[in-house]
């Protein structure tokens, strides 16, 4: 199921749902709504973008409750709920517009149907260069940030291989993972202290994907395909002379 909402929720279907096959969906964009969109567990939902228009950065309110992969042109989107009763939001930028998204699960009922969405499109107002006549600027899909100077490339990996970027790299703010032309990205989740994982915020710059932090690790899947991309320069920052030092006893 999805609607779209601008002040009050409204469906994007007819009134008689149950004669609707909602699995591709076009609704008109508008920059103001709040697009619902409801998922089922072993089910994917494929956001399909305009021509041209590539996924700059995807925000997500609790990143460990959903899957959300990019393919590696940037111009679709892979959303899936991984835990039961998974209810979040989520915010897209692209190189043309934003959206945002309320994602929740379906009714029990109809996921067992499979009635669930599996390609949502838009359908967009005509562009000022449409109306006149004009062609449209042209994006490069391969503008990027300068690659920075000072960089940390001390990382290993274990698992399969065919999961492995042919570069990654970090400057101590970000991370960058780049894959060979034509493969598809996998999953990404940021490695933490107790081994456990979570989602990560991401922005796609050309051929990379830049993370938006730097962990100890980073695990990739795909199906049933894991990969552990281990950081071997990454060190947590300790106290030194100029920390906070601690309160003697007794002190009030």
């Amino acid at each position: 199921m999805l609607f779209a909402a601008c002040g009050a929720s409204t469906s994007a279907f007819g009134q008689d749902e149950d004669e609707d096959d909602i699995r591709l969906t076009t609704i008109p964009y508008d920059a103001g709504a709040i697009i619902g969109l409801e998922g089922c567990i072993n089910f994917q939902t494929m956001i399909s973008f305009e021509n041209g228009e590539l996924v700059e950065n995807v925000g997500l309110g609790d990143a460990g409750q959903w899957q959300v992969t990019p393919n590696k042109k940037g111009n679709l989107l892979f959303v899936k709920p991984i835990v039961s009763n998974a209810f979040s939001n989520m915010s897209i930028v692209t190189n043309r517009r934003s959206y945002n998204f309320e994602l929740s699960m379906a009714p029990s009922g109809d996921c067992a149907r499979g009635r669930v969405v599996y390609d949502l499109r838009f359908l967009y107002p005509p562009t000022a260069a449409a109306t006149s006549g004009q062609p449209a600027k042209a994006v490069d899909p391969n503008a990027f940030l300068p690659i920075p100077e000072k960089r940390n490339t001390a990382y290993t990996y274990s698992g399969a291989i065919g999961l492995v970027p042919i570069r990654i790299f970090d400057d101590g703010v970000s991370t960058y993972l780049r894959w060979p032309a034509g493969a598809d990205t996998p999953a990404v989740y940021a490695m933490n202290a107790d081994n456990s994982e979570s989602l990560i915020n991401y922005a796609t710059r050309g051929d990379y994907m830049v993370v938006e932090q730097v962990a100890r690790g980073f695990v990739l899947r795909q199906g049933d395909q894991k990969t552990i991309l281990y950081n071997d320069a990454y060190r947590v920052e300790g106290l030194d002379a100029l920390s906070p030092k601690p309160r003697p006893k007794g002190g009030n």
